[in-house]
């Protein structure tokens, strides 16, 4: 069961369990560990698995420990098999020095949230599945919160403007948002600094808009890169130009490894319609709007600036079912003939995911 607060997914389905069974693995799951993602005790054991009530019972017996986001005890790993392989998304970039602790008894670490983001991947990209959800939830909580309606209402008392939406990253994640706020009946606007992601957001029948200078060079991720000085001044200028007539804003921006890029300032939320709402899924990265507080709701200058925790939590059920199948496809990728994960494999995919390998770190330890 997991052990972060507010952690309500689970990384393995009735569906991955069964098929993990299939390639011949046994699997033991701690009761209890798949009810807040809706999924039964009886679910499991219909699927083949082994259900018992303490972690200390199943670590004892496992080769590999699936996980979604917590980063086990050191008081639980201590009762570890030599060489048990660790597997989930463990945040390293600013869980560093609690993975430092998994250190021992040769243990293995992989983190799924570093996993190179090629076209063979894509059945393993964890990111990509939970962003996918995050964006589509963020637009329904903002939703929830506004004041207004979303779409156009034409009725007999008289007609209901649409709200105007602006999406701020058009990753995984701000495209599900325009799609969601689009749907929604919303006039959507987005700003990323890729240029050639604009088709993506003019294929959604959003507005993109532009930073003439110095967003005309492509990059060759599919992440956002760290802009110049100067194109982050015309950058501010021109979203605080932008979103002054805007009533919700989506911030969804994010550079791996570094600081999120502040892409809201304080004077353009003052000058945003009175009851605006601002979402900002960057907070926990240092947050793209100024004043976001993680978890928390605050009124500025009469505008709500939110920033929720874990939102592909709040759909624990089908982000499971993504999260599993992510999870079952990339153990299947490393299954040897002789039916055990190759911890050894030197494939990209392994390597670059790969934290702590025989108790010891690797090159792709990040050290803050």
């Amino acid at each position: 069961k997991e052990m972060n607060d507010g952690e309500d997914r689970i990384a393995i389905s009735p569906e991955t369990c069964k098929k993990l069974i299939n390639l011949g693995f046994s699997v033991l799951i701690e009761k209890n560990s798949g009810i807040n993602s809706s999924f039964s005790n009886e679910s499991y054991e219909e699927a083949g698995a082994k259900l018992k009530d303490n972690k200390l019972d199943i670590i004892k017996e496992l080769d590999i420990l699936l996980l979604v986001s917590s980063i086990p005890e050191q008081s639980i790993i201590n009762y570890s098999k030599q060489n048990l392989i660790v597997l989930g998304t463990f945040n390293p970039y600013e869980n560093y020095r609690n993975l430092k602790t998994l250190t021992i008894n040769k243990i293995n670490v992989i983190s799924l949230d570093l996993l190179p983001r090629i076209s063979r991947a894509q059945s393993m990209d964890v990111l990509s599945s939970q962003a996918n959800l995050a964006g589509y939830k963020a637009v329904i909580l903002a939703s929830n919160i506004f004041k207004k309606a979303f779409p156009m209402m034409m009725t007999a008392a008289g007609t209901i403007i649409p709200a105007k939406c602006l999406i701020l990253g058009a990753g995984v994640a701000g495209l599900q948002a325009i799609a969601t706020a689009k749907r929604l009946g919303c006039v959507v606007s987005a700003f990323d600094v890729r240029p050639e992601v604009e088709e993506q957001v003019n294929s959604l029948g959003a507005k993109f808009i532009k930073v003439e200078e110095g967003s005309d060079k492509k990059t060759e991720s599919v992440y956002a890169k760290e802009m110049s000085e100067e194109y982050k001044k015309k950058q501010l200028n021109k979203i605080h130009e932008i979103a002054q007539n805007m009533d919700i804003i989506i911030s969804t921006a994010l550079i791996p490894g570094k600081k999120a890029p502040l892409l809201i300032e304080n004077r353009t939320i003052e000058k945003m319609k009175s009851g605006s709402i601002l979402v900002d899924l960057a907070t926990s990265a240092g947050g793209n709007i100024q004043g976001s507080e993680l978890g928390k709701k605050i009124n500025i200058f009469d505008k709500i600036v939110y920033s929720p925790i874990n939102l592909p939590s709040l759909i624990a059920n089908d982000a499971s079912l993504l999260f599993a199948k992510n999870i079952f496809n990339f153990i299947k990728n490393f299954i040897s003939t002789n039916k055990k994960f190759d911890i050894e494999s030197t494939d990209e995919l392994l390597l670059k995911t790969l934290l702590i390998r025989n108790g010891k770190k690797t090159e792709y330890f990040y050290e803050g």
